[in-house]
Protein backbone atom coordinates (compact mmCIF):
# COMPACT_ATOMS: atom_id res chain seq x y z
CA UNK A 1 0.00 0.00 0.00
CA UNK A 2 1.22 3.46 -0.90
CA UNK A 3 -0.18 6.51 0.92
CA UNK A 4 0.13 10.17 -0.18
CA UNK A 5 -1.07 12.92 2.19
CA UNK A 6 -1.09 16.71 1.80
CA UNK A 7 -0.60 19.48 2.83
CA UNK A 8 2.04 18.67 5.42
CA UNK A 9 1.83 18.90 8.52
CA UNK A 10 -1.97 19.39 8.72
CA UNK A 11 -3.18 16.61 6.44
CA UNK A 12 -6.45 17.31 4.64
CA UNK A 13 -6.37 14.93 1.68
CA UNK A 14 -5.15 11.35 1.37
CA UNK A 15 -4.72 9.16 -1.71
CA UNK A 16 -4.17 5.42 -1.31
CA UNK A 17 -2.44 3.60 -4.19
CA UNK A 18 -1.42 -0.01 -4.74
CA UNK A 19 2.26 -0.92 -4.51
CA UNK A 20 4.34 0.52 -7.36
CA UNK A 21 5.69 -1.50 -10.27
CA UNK A 22 9.15 -3.01 -10.10
CA UNK A 23 11.89 -0.54 -10.91
CA UNK A 24 11.25 2.24 -8.39
CA UNK A 25 14.47 4.09 -7.70
CA UNK A 26 16.11 6.51 -5.30
CA UNK A 27 19.21 8.62 -5.73
CA UNK A 28 21.08 11.26 -3.75
CA UNK A 29 20.55 14.76 -5.13
CA UNK A 30 24.13 15.92 -5.72
CA UNK A 31 26.20 17.48 -8.48
CA UNK A 32 29.83 16.93 -9.34
CA UNK A 33 31.75 19.83 -10.85
CA UNK A 34 35.19 19.44 -12.40
CA UNK A 35 37.58 22.34 -12.95
CA UNK A 36 40.99 22.37 -14.60
CA UNK A 37 43.67 24.85 -13.59
CA UNK A 38 45.90 26.72 -16.03
CA UNK A 39 48.65 24.16 -15.34
CA UNK A 40 46.35 21.31 -16.31
CA UNK A 41 45.68 19.91 -12.84
CA UNK A 42 42.13 18.60 -12.42
CA UNK A 43 40.02 19.39 -9.33
CA UNK A 44 36.66 17.81 -8.57
CA UNK A 45 34.02 19.34 -6.29
CA UNK A 46 30.94 17.55 -5.01
CA UNK A 47 27.97 19.68 -4.06
CA UNK A 48 25.46 17.65 -2.03
CA UNK A 49 22.25 19.39 -1.14
CA UNK A 50 22.07 18.07 2.42
CA UNK A 51 22.08 14.47 1.15
CA UNK A 52 18.46 14.79 0.05
CA UNK A 53 17.05 11.98 -2.06
CA UNK A 54 15.18 12.00 -5.33
CA UNK A 55 12.69 9.14 -5.76
CA UNK A 56 10.88 7.74 -8.79
CA UNK A 57 7.79 5.54 -8.68
CA UNK A 58 5.68 4.03 -11.48
CA UNK A 59 2.16 2.61 -11.08
CA UNK A 60 -0.47 0.77 -13.08
CA UNK A 61 -3.83 2.15 -12.01
CA UNK A 62 -7.45 2.01 -13.04
CA UNK A 63 -8.69 5.07 -14.94
CA UNK A 64 -10.72 6.35 -11.98
CA UNK A 65 -7.76 6.08 -9.55
CA UNK A 66 -5.44 7.76 -12.08
CA UNK A 67 -7.87 10.68 -12.45
CA UNK A 68 -8.07 10.95 -8.63
CA UNK A 69 -4.27 11.09 -8.47
CA UNK A 70 -4.17 13.71 -11.24
CA UNK A 71 -6.61 15.93 -9.30
CA UNK A 72 -4.43 15.50 -6.19
CA UNK A 73 -1.34 16.61 -8.16
CA UNK A 74 -3.15 19.66 -9.50
CA UNK A 75 -4.30 20.66 -6.02
CA UNK A 76 -1.04 20.11 -4.12
CA UNK A 77 1.80 20.42 -6.65
CA UNK A 78 3.68 23.23 -4.87
CA UNK A 79 2.88 22.01 -1.36
CA UNK A 80 4.88 19.79 0.95
CA UNK A 81 3.45 16.27 1.00
CA UNK A 82 4.06 13.16 3.08
CA UNK A 83 4.41 9.78 1.36
CA UNK A 84 4.40 6.46 3.16
CA UNK A 85 5.70 4.00 0.60
CA UNK A 86 5.14 0.26 0.19
CA UNK A 87 8.18 -0.47 2.39
CA UNK A 88 6.80 1.67 5.26
CA UNK A 89 9.35 4.47 4.69
CA UNK A 90 8.03 7.98 5.33
CA UNK A 91 9.14 10.72 2.94
CA UNK A 92 8.40 14.44 3.28
CA UNK A 93 9.02 16.65 0.28
CA UNK A 94 7.80 17.93 -3.08
CA UNK A 95 6.57 16.46 -6.37
CA UNK A 96 9.05 17.07 -9.19
CA UNK A 97 7.09 15.78 -12.20
CA UNK A 98 5.55 18.61 -14.18
CA UNK A 99 3.44 18.13 -16.23
CA UNK A 100 1.79 15.07 -14.76
CA UNK A 101 0.97 12.63 -17.58
CA UNK A 102 -1.35 9.67 -17.81
CA UNK A 103 -0.97 7.09 -20.56
CA UNK A 104 -3.59 4.47 -21.31
CA UNK A 105 -2.00 1.07 -21.79
CA UNK A 106 -4.98 -1.17 -22.36
CA UNK A 107 -8.49 -2.27 -21.59
CA UNK A 108 -9.46 -4.26 -18.52
CA UNK A 109 -12.91 -5.57 -17.78
CA UNK A 110 -12.16 -6.03 -14.07
CA UNK A 111 -10.93 -2.46 -13.44
CA UNK A 112 -13.29 0.43 -12.66
CA UNK A 113 -13.43 2.65 -15.74
CA UNK A 114 -12.42 -0.42 -17.80
CA UNK A 115 -9.03 1.03 -18.67
CA UNK A 116 -5.50 0.61 -17.29
CA UNK A 117 -3.34 3.73 -16.99
CA UNK A 118 0.42 3.98 -16.49
CA UNK A 119 1.42 6.75 -14.10
CA UNK A 120 4.95 7.72 -13.01
CA UNK A 121 6.20 10.61 -10.91
CA UNK A 122 9.36 11.94 -9.29
CA UNK A 123 9.58 13.15 -5.72
CA UNK A 124 12.34 15.09 -3.96
CA UNK A 125 12.86 14.95 -0.23
CA UNK A 126 12.65 18.31 1.60
CA UNK A 127 15.58 19.61 3.62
Amino acid sequence: MFRIEAPYPSMQTTVILPSPNWGDSSAVVATVKTMRTMTGKLYTYRHAKGDRKKLHWAFQLSRNKALELEAFFQSYFGSIVRITDHEANVWIGYFQTNPFELSGTGRALNFPGREIMDVAFDFEEAE
